[in-house]
């Protein structure tokens, strides 16, 4: 063999910007490892959890969202996950890790979009964003389902020149309807420019993603029927759960209407730390996102830089997404909505301060932009935050639930192992008191005012059908006047009732006691056989 045979090849090097491109993945994906071992040990025992596990494990036993269950989004994520329960098995895990994939293609798709003004501005919007839903842990929520989606859709739709990825990202704004139909709006923003400025080749293919994206609600439509469909999307969650769900707009800087706030606050007692008081950080943090999405249109139409119809599309989101946040200006909301709004910040920030910071500029405007918030919600942002990457993983010593094949995490500490042994405690009697194929209900002790759950029981019991469509517990459905929940009841061989969300106070109507038929029901029909302190164990009278 000749000197030119054994010559070696040689690979080209990858170059600097290649290698600032890997580099500015790599960064965010170590800040979502850092969590994530806790978040998916994390305790399941949230209504809003236990619903989608309990929702889409039922699909696998024939019960459809809206049809045959109560569902109040778009049944996107139900589907979803039944898809991943089906193939991989049901588990909290299996639910997590959906969740999870959800939220990469969020964390992408803001990459991506701001990959535009930089590698470094690309990583720093994509930190910002993880830093505020990071502390939601991993659970697969209907509107940070649909988020993911539509972002990643924005990204691919404004990249598409090729016009194939265009329908794709196209397609991905569609299902994001799928998954959450208050996104309808921010898909129009993202979608309607683009057809309107496309060749007929191009908007060819966005109307065909767009159809694709959108054709399982037909699907869907076909399996529950519109009446069902309709109630479940629209009438329920708008019309007859508001006035139940709704706090003051805006909020008050005195009183935490959210209940869980509210708790929260009486549990830690005193904040030692500096800054507002913790009602006072809620109104702050509803008022800096509205000013915040302001200025964000305000930057757009003064935008002189490169990108200009990018950053306008990202601000016309932001501004898509804020009636989730006028809806329940909670601290949940707010950062549901505000995690798409701190990247776009960054982005605002970084772009103008590049021409004098240069490479410095992107991580000085995410220090602005998360600085800012710990100091407006120094409990609110920053102990949430700091204490959801700096917080020991989830181990061995942690406490959960086993019960017929169905593994629910409780958490850690004496507090969750004494929740922990009460559960176990009542899913046996319910054992010892049922045979497969009995039906059961979850509820509280007072039906007139069904504001929360225990949804997690019919997760650890599978072998007993739902009483009841009402697997949540939601004012003004549950207890409405005339509703089907006595009927449904009298149907029940085993109720599993507690009395540990009677204090539940909001300024809105779900401190007002609903229709006491149900209550009637239970009185007349059902006697306490056992239970524990804190929840107890029904069976019709002998």
């Amino acid at each position: 063999m000749g000197d030119a045979g054994r010559r070696s090849i040689r690979l080209p090097r990858p170059s600097r910007r290649q290698w600032s491109e890997v580099l500015s993945l790599a960064v965010p994906a170590l800040f979502v490892a850092i969590p994530l071992a806790r978040m998916l040990g994390a305790g399941a025992t949230t209504m809003e959890e236990a619903n989608v596990l309990v929702v889409a494990a039922g699909i696998l036993d024939g019960r459809l969202p809206h049809a045959d269950v109560e569902y109040l989004y778009a049944p996107g994520t139900a589907w979803a996950v039944a898809g991943a329960f089906w193939t991989l098995g049901t588990s909290v895990a299996v639910e997590r890790l959906v969740g999870l994939a959800y939220r990469l293609a969020f964390l992408w798709g803001i990459h991506r979009l701001a990959r535009r003004w930089g590698s470094g501005t690309a990583a720093c919007a994509a930190i910002a964003s993880w830093a505020v839903i990071a502390p939601f842990g991993l659970v697969a929520y209907p509107w940070i389902a649909g988020l993911g989606l539509l972002v990643a859709g924005a990204a691919l739709v404004l990249d598409g020149d090729d016009g194939r990825r265009a329908s794709i990202g196209a397609a991905l704004c569609g299902l994001a309807v799928f998954h959450q139909l208050v996104l309808g709006p921010a898909a129009l923003v993202v979608v309607l420019p683009a057809l309107l400025s496309a060749d007929v080749r191009r908007r060819a293919r966005l109307v065909t993603g767009l159809v694709a994206g959108l054709s399982p609600f037909l699907l869907h439509l076909v399996l529950v029927g519109p009446r069902s469909m309709l109630d479940g999307m629209v009438i329920d969650p708008i019309f007859r759960l508001r006035a139940g769900r709704s706090l003051p707009l805006p909020p008050d800087p005195s009183d935490s209407g959210d209940f869980f706030a509210r708790l929260d606050d009486l549990l830690r007692g005193p904040d030692r730390l500096p800054g507002l008081d913790r009602p006072a950080q809620i109104a702050a943090l509803f008022w800096l996102l509205v000013l915040a999405t302001v200025a964000l249109v305000v930057v757009a139409r003064r935008w002189r830089g490169p990108g200009r119809t990018r950053f306008a599309t990202m601000a016309a989101i932001a501004v898509a997404l804020v009636p989730m946040a006028l809806q329940r200006p909670s601290p949940n909301h707010l950062k549901f909505v505000g995690t798409f709004t701190v990247a776009v910040a960054v982005v605002a920030i970084a772009v103008p301060l590049s021409r004098r910071a240069r490479s410095l500029a992107a991580p000085i405007a995410l220090a602005l932009v998360l600085g800012g918030l710990a100091v407006v919600a120094p409990h609110h942002i920053g102990r949430f935050t700091f204490e959801a990457f700096t917080d020991r993983p989830f181990d061995s010593s942690s406490t959960t639930v086993v019960h017929d094949g169905r593994t629910l995490p409780i958490g850690r500490g004496a507090a969750a192992a004494a929740v922990a042994d009460e559960i176990h405690s009542v899913v046996s009697v319910v054992d010892y008191l049922t045979r497969p194929g009995d039906r059961l209900f979850v509820g509280p002790v007072d039906l007139t005012r069904t504001n929360y759950g225990d949804t997690f029981f019919y997760f650890l019991l599978p072998d007993l059908v739902p009483a009841s469509r009402h697997l949540e517990m939601n004012p003004g459905l549950a207890n409405r006047f005339g509703g089907n929940l006595p009927v449904e009841l009298a149907s029940a061989d085993v109720l599993v009732l507690t009395d540990r969300f009677d204090g539940w106070s909001e300024p809105n109507a779900s401190v007002r006691a609903g229709d006491p038929v149900a209550s009637a029901v239970v009185a007349g029909r059902f006697c306490d056989v056992a239970g524990t302190a804190t929840w107890r164990v029904l069976t019709p009278c002998r």
